[in-house]
């Protein structure tokens, strides 16, 4: 029932939650593929994340909600997170009490205590924002890649400019590489902007990229339906070397 714009899992990979243009957020059990629960929104969801006990989505209603998977029937708590209406991204930040969003212009730091904004920072264009919880936050935005922190939101390495515009970008998980998605390609940077690798494949703009886990190799998703997995730079030398 509607796309499904957006997933996390809890820190074992048991549970999942997913989030559609049905208007709802789906708690589901990873292992059996049943639903546990569904919360009901009044927009579409954009965006989640999931840490410890709770759950975060970002809605096209500019607001942010927050759920406590320990208590279903518990009144979430909501935030008027942006003026613009799509939350791109919705990320705890150091623990549950802290969280990123982000809209089409601006990331905005909130302390669910006070329900208060303690940061913000403008960035015009933005595509995707990605927090894999370690690491910066890494900002897509028209033909740049910036790098913030955090805990400030300011910016924590030099911004990466680009000939062409950046849909999204992932950075690896020792933090030296980074993977970016363009209107066809998908491309490999050293964390000073050297460009490492280009790679082409897709028929369409590349809306997401994410490294495996060991680092080794990343994949892409493109509006031509297709998901492909690249190699990187280090495995491609390795291998014309010999």
């Amino acid at each position: 029932k509607g796309a499904v714009y957006c997933s996390s899992f809890n820190k074992d990979a048991t549970r999942v939650i997913t989030g559609s243009g049905d208007y709802t957020a789906v708690l589901w059990d990873a292992l059996k593929g049943t639903r546990l629960h569904t919360w009901e929104h009044p927009h579409y969801i954009k965006s989640c994340d999931w840490v410890d006990t709770k759950v975060a989505t970002g809605n096209y209603d500019s607001k942010v909600r927050i759920f406590d998977v320990t208590n279903y029937n518990s009144d979430p708590i909501v935030i008027n997170a942006h003026e613009k209406p799509t939350v791109k991204a919705v990320y705890f930040c150091e623990d549950t009490n802290l969280l990123v969003s982000a809209c089409e212009d601006r990331i905005v730091k909130w302390d669910l205590r006070s329900g208060k904004a303690i940061a913000k920072k403008d960035i015009p264009g933005l595509n995707v924002l990605e927090y894999t919880h370690r690491h910066q936050l890494v900002a897509a935005h028209g033909k740049s890649i910036s790098f913030l922190n955090p805990e400030n939101l300011l910016e924590a390495r030099p911004t990466i400019n680009t000939m062409e515009d950046v849909e999204c970008a992932s950075l690896s998980p020792c933090g030296t590489r980074l993977a970016a998605g363009s209107k066809i390609k998908v491309k490999e940077f050293a964390q000073d902007g050297t460009e490492l690798q280009t790679h082409r494949g897709h028929h369409g703009p590349i809306f997401h990229v994410r490294w495996a886990p060991d680092g080794q190799s990343f994949s892409s998703g493109a509006e031509d339906g297709m998901v492909r997995v690249w190699p990187t730079n280090e495995i491609l030398q390795k291998y014309q070397t010999n």
